[in-house]
């Protein structure tokens, strides 16, 4: 059996209830408390569609959200399942190398999935749905712009503590910590990985950009379990949502390579960009994964 298909051994003291099981309703109640009682809160406060006079207020909200109804439901539902909650969580020291790789290679994945988002907007809608993907996507697009449109350094700050750290910690803490340590306890490496991933990516209620916060979910899997530190993900994720809002915030642009709407596409130089990407992601996979094995060598001398 490989590396990459044993079964691990459960991280930090033994669970208290079947793992898949515990998992599954935490995210539930995790559910039910941030989108449900969350999310409703949030449409008192703000309506249908929050204004920009409003932006200030509703980034607070969302800020005080993301640790009140998942960073500390998940460290108590933590608490419950196991005795030793920070060593489930993975919250120890790293070395900062994965840190460095993981930026990279966040970077590279990044402006692929924006390529690829950019081709998945070209597929036709049905017409009888048109109408309503439309107000949908509209409805998403004009919330996070209130959450990430900045008019000045001061107020960019502010909009990165909300869409970068805040749920770089709370998500994480969630889906990398509870689920994933939870999922690798009956399941096979990979097949945690993947599963939480696809969760992370369900979990966000958007269709449009389910494939790659998938794709981006699966790759944080990978870090955690190869660096054996929540806090490389944790990097990893703040990176990818800095990237978006400091583009946003420099270009009013999605994407540093993706075409915008109207514009005169180069598919030569978006295929031979997407390559030269997607070599420097694989080389920061496989260069994490020499690092891992580097030190587990000598830790056996």
């Amino acid at each position: 059996m490989s590396e990459d298909e044993a079964i691990h051994e459960p991280v930090g003291n033994g669970p208290r209830f079947n793992p898949i099981g515990f998992a599954l309703l935490s995210l539930v109640l995790v559910f039910f408390l941030y989108q449900l009682i969350g999310g409703g809160l949030t449409i008192y406060l703000f309506g249908n569609a929050p204004t920009a006079d409003q932006a200030v207020i509703f980034r607070l909200a969302t800020m005080i959200a993301e640790f009140i109804f998942i960073l500390i439901p998940t460290y108590f539902l933590t608490k419950i399942q196991v005795g030793s909650w920070k060593e489930f969580l993975r919250i120890r020291k790293t070395d900062w190398y994965y840190v460095i790789l993981a930026v990279v290679g966040v970077i590279a994945l990044e402006q692929l999935l924006e390529v690829y988002l950019y081709f998945q907007g070209l597929i036709p809608v049905p017409a009888p749905l048109d109408k309503f993907v439309n107000q949908f996507q509209q409805a998403v697009e004009h919330t996070y712009k209130i959450l990430i449109t900045a008019h000045s350094p001061g107020e960019f700050l502010f909009v990165l503590l909300v869409v970068g750290v805040t749920p770089a910690i709370c998500e994480e803490t969630l889906f990398r910590g509870l689920v994933q340590s939870n999922f690798e306890m009956p399941m096979s490496r990979n097949k945690a990985i993947i599963w939480t991933g696809i969760i992370f990516g369900a979990y966000h209620l958007d269709p449009f950009t389910f494939v790659a916060l998938c794709v981006l979910g699966i790759y944080f899997g990978y870090l955690v379990s190869t660096t054996g530190s929540i806090l490389v993900p944790m990097a990893a994720h703040f990176t990818n949502n800095f990237i978006s809002a400091f583009v946003y915030y420099e270009s009013g642009r999605d994407s540093l390579i993706a075409p915008s709407v109207g514009q005169k596409v180069n598919l030569w130089y978006l295929l031979a960009l997407s390559i030269l990407l997607a070599m420097i992601f694989l080389a920061t996979l496989y260069l994490t994964k020499k690092h891992h094995h580097e030190i587990q060598e000598a830790l056996k001398q």
